[in-house]
């Protein structure tokens, strides 16, 4: 059984992702800590734990063993040091940390004091993108020559879809690049492998503070361009993923397991030599979120599932080199 701590509430995703891990059957939260102690002790309540107002003292408890973190993107660095000196177990949100610089510091103490670590990448979990990374990795697509992705809601539209400090900067450390657009900026490599240059282009229409559109066109090692647009000024929420081949295209469009809509067209697949439907039950099931995936890796001796620290890095680095891009107006070396 994994004894979690909960630090920090400030993520949308916190109750999501907390009860991903307790449903595993082989977890418990323990306490919950955060730095606006109203908003810890409402989910603190509704998990029925004590809320802690110290994180030093708490980290010191021998009965918990790894933590969950999901403070305020600009505490991370500071939280999960404290956590890997105290020698718990690290899951945490993405992004990691807002530099490379800090990501370093945080892989050096988690190395040294022999903890293991977890990045939420759960867009790598949804069944279409393993059936599309299964199609990429058999060939059945060729040579993959560009991906593109998007995703997109209604945030800067619809003041009420997320909380006030979702546009505090000084929380965030950026906009919608930095929040919504990290999941086309870890899918992109999941498909194109190693980024070689960066161009971004980013806006702001509706007065948050910060960027609300962006599109980030990546070149890879192989000669694959990949484009990942992300929005907060978008109708509703949805997805679209595109990935060409010197033998076939792939689209998949939608948000969740229900709702997905496959077009296929491969040279090396009786019955879609033109582009056509894909029967989703065909598709691969979602797999369990990473939060819960952390769980078992806790408890197993294993190698960790593809939400390593190596992958964290790439995704700070990418979110550094599209903002320096969209600032200079240039392209960047990754």
């Amino acid at each position: 059984m994994v004894n979690l701590l909960l630090a920090g509430t400030w993520h949308v995703h916190t109750r999501g992702f907390v009860k991903e891990a307790l449903q595993t059957g082989k977890a418990k939260l323990k306490a919950v800590w955060d730095n606006d102690e109203v908003r810890g002790r409402a989910v603190a309540e509704e998990f029925g734990v004590p809320f802690e107002r110290d994180l030093a003292e708490v980290l010191k408890r021998q009965d918990i063993g790894a933590v969950m973190v999901e403070c305020a993107t600009t505490m991370h660095k500071e939280v999960i040091l404290m956590a890997a000196r105290a020698k718990k177990h690290i899951f945490t949100d993405k992004a990691l940390a807002l530099t490379v610089e800090d990501c370093l510091e945080i892989q050096t103490a988690i190395e040294e004091n022999g903890v293991k670590f977890m990045i939420s990448l759960e867009s790598q979990t949804i069944g279409a993108y393993q059936y599309a990374k299964k199609l990429v990795d058999g060939g059945m697509l060729g040579k993959v020559t560009s991906v593109y992705f998007r995703r997109a809601h209604q945030a800067a539209i619809d003041k009420n879809m997320l909380p006030p400090y979702w546009f505090d900067s000084s929380e965030t450390g950026g906009g919608v690049t930095l929040d919504l657009g990290c999941h086309g900026l870890y899918l992109l490599p999941y498909f194109c492998g190693e980024p070689v240059k960066v161009t971004c282009l980013m806006n702001e229409l509706y007065g948050t503070g910060s960027d609300e559109i962006s599109t980030t066109v990546i070149e890879f090692a192989g000669g694959a361009i990949g484009t990942a647009h992300t929005s907060f000024a978008s109708y509703r929420l949805d997805n679209m993923l595109e990935i060409i081949g010197t033998e076939g295209i792939l689209v998949i469009s939608g948000h969740n397991e229900s709702g997905m809509r496959v077009l296929l067209q491969s040279k090396s697949l009786p019955g879609h030599e033109d582009l056509s439907p894909v029967d989703t039950a065909s598709l691969l099931k979602d797999a369990q979120l990473p939060s819960a995936q952390f769980i078992d890796f806790v408890i197993n001796e294993k190698k960790a599932p593809d939400y390593d620290m190596d992958k964290a890095i790439m995704l700070t680095r990418l979110i550094e080199c599209a903002y320096e891009s969209a600032e200079k107006q240039k392209t960047v070396l990754y």
